[in-house]
């Protein structure tokens, strides 16, 4: 019997061990390189960084459109009021020794200086025109809207002398070009990716005494 025993344990003590299976819901046992996917699956390290990466290049382009827009009415208002203050000289009479000749290359250097920060001289046209009346003043405003059919023309665009009591209009026309907002229809009035700002003055002359031809 003990023979038998021994045999018995040594048959026991001689049979592969089998490992003992793992209960029922542990956690598997991982290799690092499933502990290096675990960690890098749960860090948040650098998630705001990578959610304004997203957002980064509309935001951008937004804030470039804005700035970009008001730049545009910045420009129109100064050359308003640059062009306002140059035809006071009109309006007085004093353009009658200021500007002598019927080129408008004077009067235009004089709204160059009040806006010379915010308008390119290069590409600005001016328009000094006289008329009798308001009414003909505006049939030939209309006649000659520098900017029509999605384009700009200036073609007849000069300096005519204003006489005392005659009723005067002044227009500047600058061709602007958009870079970030190109694409508002809203914007764009002269072309592709380019406006045309327009700025004005209409008046009457003073009863000033003119200068003898």
């Amino acid at each position: 019997m003990t023979a038998k025993a021994m045999t018995a344990k040594d048959m026991t003590a001689s049979a592969p061990i089998e490992p003992t299976p793992e209960p029922a819901g542990a956690a598997p046992t991982r290799t690092p390189r499933n502990r290096l996917l675990f960690r890098f699956r749960r860090a948040q390290d650098g998630a705001t960084a990578v959610e304004f990466g997203f957002i980064a290049l509309p935001f951008l382009m937004l804030l470039a459109a804005i700035l970009e827009t008001a730049l545009l009415f910045w420009t129109s208002q100064v050359l308003e009021e640059s062009v306002s203050q140059a035809s006071r000289r009109l309006l007085t009479g004093e353009s009658h020794q200021r500007y002598p000749s019927t080129s408008p290359g004077a009067f235009k250097n004089d709204v160059c200086a009040g806006a010379s920060t915010m308008v390119n001289c290069d590409t600005l046209v001016v328009d000094v025109r006289t008329y009798s009346s308001f009414a003909n003043a505006r049939t030939g405003v209309d006649g000659s809207n520098p900017i029509a059919a999605g384009g700009l023309n200036t073609t007849g665009f000069g300096y005519n002398q204003p006489m005392p009591g005659q009723i005067v209009v002044v227009r500047a026309v600058l061709p602007y070009t958009l870079h970030f907002t190109y694409w508002s229809q809203s914007l764009v009035n002269i072309g592709s990716g380019r406006r045309g700002i327009v700025a004005s003055a209409t008046f009457r002359t003073e009863p000033y005494n003119a200068p003898a031809p």
